[in-house]
């Protein structure tokens, strides 16, 4: 799962990339401002042409614009709701968490960075990240269903309008349909599949 480190020190990136790369994780992309995050996930057009990202370590203080900012404007995209954020804070940066939950992340990580507290939080987010994406994939195809379902109900409801049927023996006429509710029918549902039959005004021609 991929993994963006931005922190505008030298050190700690390299600090993340090696703990995480000798625990496994490969797919790691390191930058050095929120600027370059920025870049990288596309914020200009939404995240339309961003790179896939499934966790963000963000440090809290960057010279261009701080973690905070940086949170707040990636979770106002609907691109990255679900992508977990993880602040990097240094012991004395206590009155900076509560801004950044409230902008958005979800967890942080005390510097300097211990490699078991890190592999820990950073698990736990991306577990947090799959079960999101699994429920949001679940919710998608219930929504599907219910929308075909409903469909269908339309449009059995429609062909049992068509349909003129006797009040009392239930035989229904389809002699007696009306062609232009029929026509009406087709024009609405061009992906409905009739069964053919050569009537008797064109078994002759």
């Amino acid at each position: 799962m991929a993994i963006l480190i931005v922190d505008d020190s030298p050190d700690e990136r390299l600090l993340l990339h090696h703990l995480l790369k000798s625990s496994g994780y490969r797919d790691l992309i390191t930058v050095s401002s929120a600027r370059d995050a920025f870049t990288h996930l596309d914020l200009d057009h939404r995240g339309a042409n961003g790179i896939a990202i499934d966790l963000i370590l963000m440090d809290i203080k960057m010279p261009d614009m701080d973690g905070v900012e940086a949170c707040r404007r990636i979770k106002a995209l609907d691109a990255f709701v679900g992508v977990p954020i993880i602040i990097v804070t240094a012991r004395n940066q206590r009155d900076w968490l509560q801004s950044a939950f409230d902008a958005g992340a979800t967890d942080y990580i005390r510097k300097p960075v211990e490699q078991v507290e890190l592999l820990a939080r950073v698990k736990s987010a991306l577990k947090l990240r799959q079960e999101t994406e699994a429920r949001r994939n679940w919710e998608q195809e219930v929504t599907k269903t219910i929308t075909d379902l409903d469909r269908t109900v339309r449009n059995i409801v429609a062909l049992q309008q068509l349909i003129p049927v006797c009040p009392s023996c239930r035989t229904s006429h389809p002699a007696h349909m009306s062609e232009a509710a029929l026509n009406e029918y087709v024009r609405a549902h061009p992906e409905t599949k009739f069964r053919d039959l050569i009537c008797s005004k064109c078994v002759g021609r």
